[in-house]
C-alpha cells in the first residue's frame, strides 16, 4: 500500500461503467484512478488521455504487474468477471467487481472460496446499498418509521429493442433482465428484510433465449415482497415498503435515490412519487420543496452518478486490511445469485413477443 494511504484502482475495461466510475471518483476520499487496461491498448489509451497521470496497460496481468495499483476495478463483460477475479485473487490483488459478479452461481462460489482461502480483498460492486438515502432509509425503517412493514414492492424496468448481439439480449455475454436489472431489487429487500423463507417467480424468454423480463415474490416471515423487471416496458422504478403507520417511497430511479419519502397513506405516496412524465417530475418536485401534511421529504441529493460511496467504501475496507466489506458481503451476493438461479431454473412462462 502507498504511504499517502490513498487507494490507487486500476480499471479493467473502458465502456460506460468504466468511465462513470473514473468520473465519479473524484468525490470519494482517498481514492484515485491510477491505471487502465484493455485487450485493445489503444483504446486503453484514449481512457486514459483526459488524465496525466493514469498508465494504459494492454492486459490484466500487465496492470496487476506494474506496481502501480493498490486495487483492481472490473468493469468488464458479464463473461470474463470470474476469469479477471480469480486473476486477481491468484496475484494477491484487493478487487471490486461490476455486478453482477458473475451470472452463474458454481463461479460465485469458485470466487468466494477462493477469495476466503487467501484473505484477499473481494467486493460486487453493489453501488446502490451505498447511497445515503439507502442507508438512510434502512436506519429509518429499523427505527419504526412507518410502524411495522408489511409490504415490498419494486419495479425496475426499460424499454429496449430487442437485438440478438446486444449484450442484454445475448446469453454468451451474460445477457438477461434478472442479472442486468432484478438484482438490484432483490439485493436491497434482502438489505432491508434479511433472508426470506419463501422465493417463487416466473420469467418470459426473449428470442435469444435469455429472460426479457420476471417477475418474484418472496417472503420475509409476515412481510410479503413482490417485485419485477424487464426490457420490455419502462416501469415505475420505484420501492414502495408498507407499514403499520405508513409508507416509505424511494425512486423514481429507486437505485439512484437521492432521498426518499415518508407518507401517511399510498395514495398520498403515489400522488408524491409516481409518473415519469412532465407531470409526475413537477408534482414530485413540489412534494419535495412543500412539507404538506403527511408528508415528510428527506434529501440526501450528491454529485455526480452515485458510484463514489462504494468506492469510497471499499477503499476503506482495503486501506482496514478486510477481507469483505461488512454491509455487502460475498455470501450477501451468493444468496442474490441463489435466488435468480432459482426463478431462472424453471421454464420460461413463455415467449416475449413484440
Amino acid at each position: 500500500m502507498n504511504k499517502l494511504k490513498t487507494i490507487r484502482w486500476g480499471v479493467a475495461g473502458t465502456g460506460a461503467i468504466a468511465r462513470q466510475f473514473a468520473s465519479d471518483i473524484q468525490y470519494a476520499e482517498n481514492a484515485a484512478v491510477a491505471a487502465v487496461c484493455s485487450r485493445d491498448a489503444a483504446k486503453a489509451r484514449d481512457f486514459a488521455s483526459p488524465y496525466s497521470d493514469v498508465a494504459a496497460y494492454g492486459s490484466l496481468n500487465e496492470m496487476i504487474g506494474s506496481q502501480s495499483i493498490d486495487a483492481v476495478y472490473i468493469a468488464t463483460p458479464n463473461m470474463v468477471h470470474h476469469t479477471q477475479t480469480l486473476e486477481c485473487i491468484a496475484a494477491g490483488m484487493p478487487v471490486m467487481v461490476e455486478k453482477p459478479l458473475t451470472t452463474r452461481l458454481d463461479e460465485a462460489l469458485e470466487i468466494r472460496s477462493a477469495a476466503r482461502r487467501t484473505g484477499i480483498f473481494v467486493m460486487e460492486a453493489m453501488w446502490s446499498r451505498y447511497l445515503p438515502a439507502i442507508k438512510a432509509a434502512r436506519t429509518a425503517l429499523r427505527n419504526g418509521v412507518i410502524g411495522n412493514i408489511r409490504r415490498l414492492d419494486a419495479e425496475i424496468a426499460w424499454q429496449h429493442a430487442y437485438s440478438p448481439t446486444n449484450r442484454l439480449f445475448d446469453p454468451s455475454q451474460g445477457g438477461g433482465s434478472l442479472h442486468d436489472l432484478g438484482v438490484y431489487p432483490v439485493s436491497l429487500a434482502r438489505f432491508f428484510l434479511g433472508e426470506p423463507d419463501q422465493v417463487e417467480g416466473f420469467w418470459r424468454a426473449a428470442p435469444s433465449g435469455v429472460d426479457m423480463s420476471a417477475s418474484l415474490r418472496m417472503q420475509f416471515g409476515r412481510i410479503q415482497a413482490e417485485m419485477s423487471c424487464g426490457f420490455d416496458r419502462a416501469g415505475s422504478n420505484r420501492m414502495i415498503i408498507k407499514g403499520d403507520n405508513g409508507v416509505l417511497v424511494l425512486g423514481p430511479l429507486f437505485i439512484k435515490a437521492d432521498g426518499y419519502g415518508v407518507y401517511s397513506s399510498s395514495r398520498l405516496a403515489d400522488l408524491a412519487q409516481s409518473g415519469d412524465m412532465l407531470a409526475g417530475r413537477i408534482r414530485r418536485k413540489l412534494f419535495r420543496r412543500i412539507p404538506l401534511p403527511g408528508t415528510a421529504w428527506h434529501d440526501f441529493r450528491f454529485e455526480g452518478s452515485g458510484l463514489q460511496f462504494e468506492i469510497e467504501a471499499a477503499s476503506n475496507a482495503i486501506r482496514n486490511g478486510l477481507s469483505e466489506e461488512p454491509d455487502n458481503q460475498l455470501d450477501d451476493t451468493v444468496a442474490t445469485l441463489r435466488i435468480v438461479d432459482q426463478v431462472l431454473s424453471s421454464p420460461p412462462a413463455g415467449d416475449w413477443k413484440s
